[in-house]
């Protein structure tokens, strides 16, 4: 056999000595260690199934036979046949969830230690079952590849999060949300139960909650699903969540308690673990609004960003919440319990005499601290009933107790991970960019490679990072169509993402394997959407010793033809074919585009690259940058990276104050001209400086100002700007170079390279 740790590419296609025709397959997520061979494994009715230790893997065998009976048309028997399938406990089995699988001409041997390991081995032997089978075809006998798999997954904690709450999804989705995830070796659910916009859940003690919170008239989400189902009807309010009442449309439902058990036993015969969220104290609308004694001021209403939250001085409050988390906790088994505790509106906090009073008598500074106390309590409580507590990271603000379980998902707060891990936390990676597929920005490169830590987290803090989540939050996702549109194909980029190491991970090989996943996803009827972009992604290599830079071009199409010119011109087929890394020694003006039958197609990638002076010399900051926007610290202003659309890609650096720094340049240098790269986006808050100043020196105290560059971008300018202050320095010779940039309207600024040549 031929040992392969991954595949280049991965839809192999597999010589058979005693037939011409080949095997392609595609398993996802990639497994940690494969090896394939020529022979291949006949599966029939004729073949025996053997199983020890039956009784510890009842479940999963029923599971298996179940496959067999849909794609033989029966189940396997027990007694002689052709050849064995056999299925057996391992003694050495690493990890619950890890597998060995051998597959040869005459046997297929499935062992682990656990039935997690045993159901994921199994998971892969239906991957390898033709697409077909899961539409039911059936047929008389099925090859298999020869092949040899040892597998574990990277991360325990693989997630995805459904957000119920906003729009109501039926048990049905979610009994087949479970079974698409299990598929793709996910074992968590995220279930978003409370929110502004309804109580899903029903609580005995509260009955109101769901007799009046799981409803509503349209509200502006609402209509503006409905204007959009004009043009595309997977907008449209699902017409079973809406019932008539005085002839008045309410739209909603809830899952009742035996519903909620129910599905709960089911997802655990897929070993997926249902995880609740109550959030709290913010995010509790659909409560305060039918009991408004709740919140401080007596009401459910908006405040400068959030809805008003529960007080968190007041003791009913709490008498209510551990009401409430008794009954979730009697209906979820799982050890973990979510509260939420992201975007609280503190408002309110502030302008109550009674939480002013608590807060001085209890030595509290702010209302952070405030916040801290009632996520503690809560915690308390859940841990003193055996569970483990789950909180975004907004809880961080006043202090977190280090057994909580921080869910980072601000990924404009790049310093979070480290906070946390450093706290003693550990961390559940759900960055909003790439893991929120309800954004229209989420991309399946993204989501697949994107990095989602900080150069400078600290390597000895890794075992804190638990694992992976991805969201669907559902503002403006009404239906199952949709949902299914915006979670398909991306939770398989997440789902290898999470389970593959580091060295099985590849896009190239993930972009072929996806087509086999894609047939497979069309036999089980899901309307997942994947038109992939024909857009280049560039990276770039910088190298300091040969004192070049190579550029990468990747994309989301599989193989795709791509050609380039270095001097701006739009690329044709008689220009640079792309075979892969070029360098450029200097500067030069990349232009390319990937090719379709001899056509150029859009967009055309444009990219600035520069080897330039100042590349690897040291950057004073006389201002500091933002931490949540560190890039690559004090070197980033000289490294040769080139940022890219978004202004949290790890390459622009971020200031909330001026942007001043010195560049030494090592020594006496002619200086010819000089180019600095901010980007604009009003939205969130990032504008142009005033102007920027050069000035250069040769001791680096005195300093003579021979460059000034006003912006021309106005701050109502609203599409996103990139632009570039560049200027001559007519050939002065100096060692220190200092540039500075007003921050005069006190958002942000984002600057990208310095190039001086």
């Amino acid at each position: 056999m031929k040992y392969l740790a991954f595949f280049a590419s991965t839809l192999l296609a597999l010589a058979s000595c005693s037939s011409p025709e080949s095997i392609e397959f595609s398993i996802v997520p990639y497994p940690s260690q494969i090896e394939t061979g020529s022979g291949q494994f006949h599966l029939s009715s004729n073949t025996q199934l053997l199983v020890q230790n039956q009784e510890e893997f009842s479940e999963e065998i029923a599971f298996f036979q179940s496959m067999m009976q849909q794609a033989l048309g029966q189940k396997l028997s027990d007694g002689t046949g052709k050849n064995i399938l056999e299925i057996r406990k391992s003694e050495n089995s690493d990890t619950p969830e890890s597998y060995h699988l051998s597959i040869s001409a005459d046997k297929i041997l499935l062992e682990a230690g656990d039935a997690q390991g045993i159901f994921y081995g199994m998971i892969t032997l239906r991957q390898l079952l033709p697409a077909s089978f899961e539409s039911g075809q059936i047929s008389e006998g099925i090859t298999f590849p020869e092949l040899e798999i040892n597998d574990q997954p990277q991360y325990d904690w693989r997630a995805m999060h459904l957000d119920v709450s906003r729009h109501f999804f039926s048990m049905d989705y979610l009994r087949r949300y479970v079974d698409l995830l299990s598929l793709y070796k996910l074992n968590k659910l995220h279930l978003h139960l409370t929110d502004d916009q309804g109580w899903r859940i029903e609580i005995k003690k509260y009955p109101e909650l769901t007799e009046q919170g799981a409803w509503r008239t349209f509200n502006e989400q609402d209509s503006i699903c409905i204007e959009k189902s004009k043009e595309d009807p997977r907008f449209a309010l699902e017409s079973k969540h809406i019932e008539m009442r005085d002839g008045t449309p309410y739209y909603g439902g809830y899952y009742t308690q035996d519903e909620l058990r129910e599905f709960v036993k089911y997802a655990q015969t897929k070993h997926v673990e249902i995880i609740p969220e109550i959030d709290m104290p913010g995010h509790m609308m659909a409560a305060i609004a039918i009991f408004p004694e709740l919140a401080c001021n007596g009401e459910a209403a908006w405040g400068d960003l959030f809805s008003t939250p529960l007080c968190p001085v007041n003791e009913e409050v709490y008498t209510f919440v551990e009401n409430v988390l008794t009954e979730v906790m009697d209906i979820f088994p799982s050890k973990y319990i979510h509260i939420g505790a992201d975007e609280v509106e503190k408002k309110t906090w502030e302008e109550s005499t009674a939480a002013q009073k608590f807060m001085k008598e209890n030595g509290m500074n702010n209302v952070n601290e405030l916040q801290s106390y009632f996520v503690n309590r809560v915690s308390a409580f859940l841990q003193k009933n055996g569970k483990e507590v789950v909180v975004w990271d907004d809880a961080m603000a006043g202090g977190i107790d280090p057994n909580l379980k921080v869910m980072y998902w601000r990924n404009w707060v790049a310093e979070v991970p480290d906070k946390a891990a450093q706290n003693g936390n550990e961390v559940i990676l759900t960055p909003g960019d790439p893991f929120y597929f309800s954004s229209p920005n989420s991309k399946l490169f993204d989501i697949y490679n994107k990095p989602l830590l900080g150069s400078k987290f600290p390597k000895e803090l890794s075992d804190k990072i638990k694992g992976m989540q991805a969201c669907l939050w559902t503002e403006t996702i009404p239906s199952e169509a949709l949902a299914d549109a915006m979670l398909f194909p991306n939770v398989l980029a997440l789902a290898e993402r999470a389970w593959s190491v580091e060295e099985a991970q590849d896009w190239d090989s993930f972009k072929t394997r996806l087509n086999g996943q894609l047939l497979r996803l069309d036999q089980l009827g899901v309307k997942y959407e994947y038109n992939p972009s024909t857009k280049l992604i560039p990276f770039m290599n910088v190298d300091t010793e040969a004192k070049q830079i190579g550029i990468t071009l990747e994309s989301e199409i599989s193989k795709p033809t791509i050609y380039y010119t270095t001097d701006g011109s739009q690329p044709t087929t008689a220009s640079n074919l792309y075979k892969g890394e070029f360098f450029v020694n200097g500067s030069a003006n990349i232009a390319a585009a990937v090719f379709q039958d001899g056509k150029i197609t859009e967009p055309v990638l444009h990219k600035q690259v520069d080897y330039h002076k100042a590349i690897g010399k040291s950057v004073e900051y006389l201002k500091p940058w933002n931490k949540s926007y560190p890039a690559g610290d004090a070197g980033s202003m000289t490294d040769g990276y080139r940022g890219e659309e978004s202004y949290n890609d790890g390459k622009w650096q971020g200031f909330t104050n001026d942007f001043a720094v010195t560049v030494d340049m090592g020594e006496k240098t002619t200086l010819n001209s000089i180019s600095a790269s901010f980007m604009q986006a009003a939205g969130p808050g990032v504008f142009m400086p005033e102007y920027v100043e050069v000035a250069i020196s040769d001791d680096g105290e005195n300093f003579e100002s021979i460059l000034k560059i006003d912006n021309d971008i106005p701050i109502t300018e609203k599409t996103k700007v990139v632009k570039d202050f560049k200027g001559s320095l007519e050939g002065k010779e100096a060692r220190y170079v200092k540039v500075v940039a007003p921050n005069v309207q006190r958002g942000f600024i984002f600057v990208d390279e310095l190039v001086i040549n």
